[in-house]
């Protein structure tokens, strides 16, 4: 792509950055920057790969020296309201129930896995499934090699995630059960690289006996708090749970439907169950069985998996974050779904410098925290040290007492700017309210660097 078209399409990037939707129209500030915006999504020179890759080679300079968990997932773009207005064979085709039309989006989110810093994205993979799809029986869906099933996302965004942290010390690959595929467990892991998959089926394991009656057979090393975060699509309610921790060591063997002869016929791998005790009435209880690649020989090894395990609750913030009450991605007013696409990738930018300032919040040692500078230029650092004299309150609860000038000081602003109360006894504020706040900021922010350059003008001027 020409220099010039990146020129183009750098305000459009500082505008999601400081924008508060994925709307053209909201974003632009005059017709011609709304027009120009428009030109740039749609200029063909313009592709989804480029984007993808200036998105992910910042990620691949920040992970040099680190362990990093590298956590993707899988979320469709539903795009059916807009069937009439938008132009076909353009990037978009059938998503998740195989009628309403969209695309695919599978991003791989990396965060140090010691200090809980976002360092961005090691891998985007978008795609839509034609219109006129067979269904699974004429395709013998089953028989096909995994390369030709939708299912290989796992293991290109797991190979494609290996190759681009390769300066990272060590790499631990964190999927949900869709992940759960025998010959990812074959190829990906290696002397730095592991696996931690939520089991997704009962696997036969060596000696004939099931995987989940040999594991569920092990005595509770113990049990532990852990925190569960709300969401109210599954009717799942914030709290504090008590889990109970088994592991073994399991030898599964390869399933009977796998005809690959290269494959060996089993492999050796570390299951850990995490059964919650106690749930509260009405609450369906915490059970994962988790199947990895690290070494689990105690009850803290086994503790950690489940706390890396957790991390998953990041990548749907990414998803949350992009849709819906969020950056609205499904409202986008434009026509083709490349361009649709393409604002997608974009908008990752704007999701990672929320859930830089998200994270920031549950750090494990507030003397590494992540740098400001990661999310704030100093221009903007200026003018947040005005708004923190005017967002504290009299009360000494009300203070900001993290350290000027670090990232959690910065997010208390952010987060007193989009309605949190500043208490310590308030839950941490959500992403939701970091966008609202970030949204807030940036409007005064254009008006204190406006009033900044009068005056310096006036100065010159005199």
């Amino acid at each position: 792509m020409a220099t010039n078209d990146w020129q183009k399409g750098g305000s459009l990037y500082k505008s999601l950055i400081e924008g508060k939707s994925s709307v053209i129209r909201e974003l632009s500030t005059t017709r011609s920057e709304q027009i120009a915006n428009y030109r740039f999504l749609n200029n063909s020179k313009v592709t989804e790969e480029e984007l993808i890759q200036t998105l992910t080679h910042e990620c691949s300079e920040r992970v040099k020296g680190l362990h990093v968990l590298c956590i993707q997932d899988t979320s469709e773009i539903n795009l059916e309201s807009h069937r009439g207005r938008l132009k076909e064979n353009s990037g978009i085709g059938l998503v998740g129930n195989d009628k309403d039309i969209g695309f695919f989006i599978h991003p791989t989110l990396v965060v140090d896995a010691d200090h809980n810093h976002v360092k961005g994205f090691s891998h985007v993979k978008l795609w839509h499934r034609p219109t006129d799809k067979k269904n699974k029986q004429e395709r013998k869906y089953k028989t096909l090699p995994i390369a030709e099933k939708e299912s290989y996302k796992w293991l290109e965004s797991s190979q494609r995630s290996k190759e681009l942290l390769s300066e990272a010390d060590a790499v631990t690959i964190i999927e949900d059960r869709e992940g759960d595929i025998y010959e990812q467990f074959v190829t990906i892991p290696d002397k730095k690289v592991n696996l931690l998959i939520r089991s997704t089926r009962d696997r036969r394991i060596k000696d004939g006996e099931s995987l989940y009656k040999y594991l569920s057979s092990q005595e509770i090393k113990g049990s532990y708090k852990l925190k569960i975060e709300g969401d109210i699509r599954s009717n799942r309610e914030r709290r504090d749970a008590e889990i109970g921790i088994r592991f073994c060591n399991v030898i599964i063997k390869k399933p009977k439907t796998n005809k690959n002869d290269e494959l060996p016929e089993n492999i050796e791998l570390r299951a850990v169950e995490a059964l919650e005790l106690n749930p509260p009435k009405g609450q369906k209880a915490i059970h994962w069985r988790i199947l990895t690649t690290h070494e689990v020989n105690s009850f803290k090894q086994a503790c950690q998996i489940v706390e890396w395990y957790k991390q998953r609750w990041n990548i749907e913030q990414v998803f949350r974050l992009l849709k819906h009450k969020g950056l609205r991605i499904e409202d986008s007013e434009l026509e083709s779904g490349w361009a649709i696409r393409k604002l997608t990738v974009m908008l990752l930018s704007t999701v990672l410098k929320i859930l830089q300032m998200s994270l920031t919040l549950h750090e494990t040692s507030k003397n590494k925290s992540q740098k400001i500078t990661d999310v704030f230029n100093e221009e903007e650092v200026k003018c947040l040290k005005q708004l923190n004299k005017e967002y504290e309150g009299r009360t000494e609860k009300q203070k900001n007492k993290n350290r000027t000038g670090t990232l959690r000081w910065a997010t208390w602003i952010i987060a007193r700017m989009g309605g949190w109360k500043g208490y310590s006894s308030q839950h941490p504020p959500g992403v939701l309210t970091l966008k609202w706040g970030l949204d807030t900021f940036y409007d005064i922010y254009f008006g204190w660097r406006l009033a900044r350059k009068t005056a310096m003008k006036n100065v010159y001027t005199r």
